[in-house]
């Protein structure tokens, strides 16, 4: 399918959606963004979007999208496996009401396909990082723990450490959005290295990164938080032809430099991956 010249981006002021945009741009489209700003931040989208600040419950937003987007909406999710690494044919098994929301969404696109023809790609994304992401808000270890450890204060490690988690990069999520547009064609498709990390290796590079000297503070696990789980995306791969570039320790200096330049109040754009760039 032809890249479009015309995209809507929703949440295009969040961490993801405003890294998206920028690719975008960088394309050649002809990018809107639409955000409540609940969460993102209006500085954090490109000044060459055009950007409306409004609810996308609104009924009023058909206007934004009938104008202004040309290609089926890729649909990011999350889902809970049993098996490690798992494939998108893994019964999805939701722990939490927020991975139960998700995946709500994805049989709502499969509902209004059939009932309206509306054309979706589904996108699961394993744990997104990279620069960009908010050290203070609720989810995002990697940005939290670089936070805290470059303000001098003991992170909380929920667990004992040995908790597994896929982590991909920013960068690489936004090739398999641009990937998704220009082949994905109603298949879902899982975003991820394939490859769990334990977070206690998660703490021990940011500790060398940072600097930081000290050891984490030890809680019980969280109810409905699931040990381990990482993500096959062959099917990716075969479909889209895509694959993550960027590795777990680049990935983190990256990140850690730009909460570091944020919090010395260096004006710095942000770059997506380490001296290079995917067409």
């Amino acid at each position: 399918m032809a890249e479009p010249t015309k995209v809507l981006v929703t949440g295009g002021a969040g961490f993801i959606g405003s890294h998206l945009v920028t690719r975008l741009l960088d394309c050649g489209c002809s990018v809107a963004v639409i955000d409540d700003l609940t969460a993102g931040h209006l500085r954090d989208v490109n000044h060459h979007a055009v950007f409306y600040h409004a609810d996308i419950n609104d009924p009023k937003i058909e206007q934004a999208w009938t104008s202004s987007s040309s290609h089926p909406p890729a649909e990011p999710s999350t889902a809970t496996p049993e098996i490690i690494p798992c494939n998108e044919d893994t019964p999805v098994n939701p722990l939490t009401p927020y991975g139960m929301s998700k995946y709500a969404g994805e049989l709502y696109l499969e509902l209004f396909h059939r009932t309206y023809g509306l054309d979706y790609t589904i996108l699961r994304y394993a744990n997104v990082y990279g620069p960009g992401q908010n050290p203070h808000g609720e989810a995002g270890v990697v940005a939290i723990f670089a936070g805290l450890m470059l303000e001098g204060k003991q992170p909380t490690i929920y667990g004992d450490g040995t908790q597994e988690r896929d982590f991909v990069f920013v960068s690489d999520v936004v090739d398999a959005n641009i990937a998704a547009m220009r082949r994905g064609d109603g298949g879902t498709y899982n975003i991820g290295t394939g490859d769990p990390v334990n977070i206690g290796r998660v703490y021990g590079l940011l500790k060398e990164f940072t600097g930081f000297d000290k050891e984490p503070s030890y809680q019980p696990r969280r109810p409905g938080e699931v040990f381990s789980i990482a993500l096959d995306s062959a099917r990716a791969t075969k479909d889209l032809d895509w694959r993550p570039t960027v590795q777990l320790e680049e990935g983190l200096k990256l990140a850690v430099d730009h909460i570091r330049d944020s919090t010395n109040r260096r004006p710095a754009r942000v770059r997506l991956t380490p001296d290079r760039r995917r067409d």
